[in-house]
């Protein structure tokens, strides 16, 4: 995050029914200028000037949590959960709940098996309540992250802990290559050979359901697991193919064309469901999207449009169009970033910073044509956490439509989970 946005970079979206045709598309830096976009637009022929537009409400942050200063334990963010009742921050010795009325303690769980926790998947399932954390059996630096915890977000219990195969456990292996949908935990392998690939546990019991393997070389690289779809991607006869998958019963997913991986940039998939693929490696945007792997990317994806983060916001249609978002507030300010919203629903939200150019965040949704409605301005408290390190990179931005959660994993040596409350 708040890395330049590059002209090299490619991106594919195939969203499933498969459009005509997937295009390949340059991103090119959005230099958007305005301030806030209209709520509605003067109508053809009307008489006298239109009224006015009701600016967007000011949401304060209804509590702010600090973690003990250089405190040892959860100082590092490994994942951030929002259930109905509680949201979840993960370190590396465990996971803490905090109460979404009020952020007092909720619960607090060690790392189950006594190790230190390498990643969580990047959310609950929506079904179940149920997410999962992959452990170490110990805290020795070479022990392999092979053990796998299904946790129940309401209670903080977990309801199992399985170990899993060594290919599926190196431990290089962050929550990139772990998720969870429709009842599953989907775990990728992390070895690049054939006879190895994804492997789905049932979330309430952690019983093996189903497995993929082929003889294609698997690259560990290309995966992501998002809405009901599994992508992989597999290396065959010198080309590489993302393949898509139901996540319950791991079947091919019917009338999806094989997206190509194959290029000098080694692309990597970006999300499951719509397909959205980013390519060259050298570029600014990859490496910002990448940086806490794949299945992590920082995209935020609507019915109609799917946006990417950074110093500006860059977005595309389902077809792979460019969309060019109009009226994205702080887009001249001095210091702008651009903060993807995770789990907002079916609309792409995004949070912008002006810092000090303009002194307050705003949360916008983005349209199909690229039109911006800031749905709030957030208090100056939160915005004083969104950039006043001048660093983007650290910050993290869930919600729901309810709540946005602003989580910082190091502010003045801190982790700090701010509440702002939408509905």
């Amino acid at each position: 995050m708040g890395a330049e946005l590059g002209v090299n970079v490619k991106l594919n979206v195939l969203r499933s029914p498969v459009p005509p045709a997937l295009i390949a598309i340059a991103v090119v830096a959005a230099s958007v200028a305005g301030t806030i976009a209209l709520t509605s637009e003067h109508a053809a022929g009307r008489a006298g000037a239109a009224a006015a537009p009701t600016p967007p409400p000011v949401r304060n942050a209804v509590w702010i949590v600090d973690g003990a200063h250089d405190a040892p334990a959860l100082s590092a963010l490994t994942g951030f959960w929002v259930g109905p009742d509680v949201v979840v921050r993960g370190a590396v010795d465990g996971l803490h709940a905090l109460k979404r009325s009020d952020g007092s303690d909720a619960w607090d769980l060690p790392t189950p098996s006594g190790g230190d926790i390498c990643g969580m998947s990047a959310g609950v399932d929506a079904g179940t309540g149920i997410g999962i954390i992959v452990s170490q059996g110990t805290r020795s630096s070479s022990a392999t992250c092979s053990s796998v915890s299904g946790v129940d977000v309401g209670s903080g219990k977990v309801l199992w802990t399985t170990p899993i195969p060594n290919s599926f456990g190196d431990p290089d292996a962050g929550a990139a290559d772990y998720g969870v949908a429709s009842g599953m935990a989907i775990i990728d392998s992390d070895r690049t050979a054939a006879e190895t690939g994804v492997l789905a546990l049932d979330l309430r019991t952690g019983i093996e359901k189903w497995k993929h393997t082929s003889d294609c070389e698997h690259r560990p690289a290309a995966f992501a697991v998002g809405g009901a779809r599994v992508v992989i991607g597999e290396a065959c006869q010198g080309t590489v193919a993302a393949r898509v998958f139901d996540a319950a019963t791991g079947s091919p997913v019917p009338n999806t064309a094989s997206l190509s991986l194959s290029g000098p940039g080694n692309p990597r998939v970006l999300s499951a469901d719509p397909v959205v693929v980013a390519g060259d490696a050298s570029n600014s945007l990859f490496a910002a999207l990448t940086t806490n792997g794949p299945s992590r990317a920082k995209v935020t994806v609507g019915k109609d449009v799917v946006c990417a983060g950074g110093r500006q916001a860059a977005c595309w249609s389902p077809a792979g169009a460019t969309v060019l978002p109009r009226g994205l507030p702080n887009a001249t300010a001095q210091h702008h970033d651009v903060y993807p919203v995770g789990g907002a629903g079916d609309a792409a939200r995004i949070v912008t910073t002006g810092v000090p150019g303009h002194t307050r965040a705003s949360l916008c949704r983005i349209a199909a044509d690229g039109k911006v409605v800031v749905e709030a301005d957030l208090s100056q408290p939160v915005s004083d956490y969104l950039g006043k390190s001048g660093t983007a990179g650290s910050y993290y931005v869930y919600g729901d439509a309810k709540d946005l959660y602003v989580v910082d994993p190091h502010p003045n040596g801190r982790t700090a989970v701010i509440d702002v409350r939408l509905g």
